[in-house]
């Protein structure tokens, strides 16, 4: 009985450097997103979208119950296959932000925000909505502008034509976090041997 006891109490411990060890990082959650954007219709200038279908990829970390507006430090960008003159940034607000639903994710250039873009004169810029972006994922709309096209030129999509595909990406454990995880089995595995008593 004793021995189950002090088995008992040695796994309790072990499990206690494994909870110890596990990364505690809360709501924060990062995402890998492709996107593709097609039949643009043309908002400024005569010219028609040199552009169709706009795609891209980038990479983002965000907790899905803080409200964050442009920032560029959780955000990059992999690839897009339209310029953009600035680094990119995005807006979430998990409330309703009119004109936009609760929980729509905006990503963009800075120079007029995620939200918008400048374009007369036009700009390297583009701006993207994602709605409902950490529950279920869908495109709203893509707008840009580019500068080789004209001084005044505005392209963007109508009636959702377009597709996004957001895959939660799972962060590796921390050097620190794998060396108490293997603190902690160990301490499992010594506790589990028998001892041998020796008794005169």
């Amino acid at each position: 009985m004793t021995k189950f006891r002090s088995l008992c109490a040695s796994i309790a411990l072990g499990f206690a450097v494994l909870a110890v060890a596990a990364p505690a990082n809360g709501e924060t959650m990062s995402y890998d997103v492709t996107f593709s954007a097609n039949t643009f219709q043309v908002g400024a200038g005569s010219d028609p979208a040199p552009v169709d279908p706009v795609t891209g990829e980038f990479k983002i970390t965000l907790d899905p119950s803080v409200s964050v507006v442009n920032d560029t430090a959780d955000i990059s960008l992999v690839s897009l296959n339209i310029a953009l003159g600035s680094a990119l940034s995005y807006t979430y607000d998990p409330a309703a932000d009119a004109p936009f639903a609760a929980g729509t994710l905006r990503v963009g250039g800075v120079y007029d925000g995620a939200d918008s873009i400048q374009f007369d004169p036009s700009t390297n810029d583009f701006w993207l909505q994602i709605t409902n972006f950490t529950t279920a994922p869908a495109f709203e709309q893509l707008g840009y502008t580019q500068t080789s096209v004209s001084d005044d030129n505005l392209f963007y999509t109508i009636n959702q034509t377009g597709s996004v595909n957001v895959t939660p990406l799972v962060a590796a454990p921390e050097p620190t976090s794998l060396c108490l995880a293997s603190f902690g089995l160990a301490v499992l595995g010594v506790s589990s041997r028998r001892r041998k008593v020796i008794r005169l």
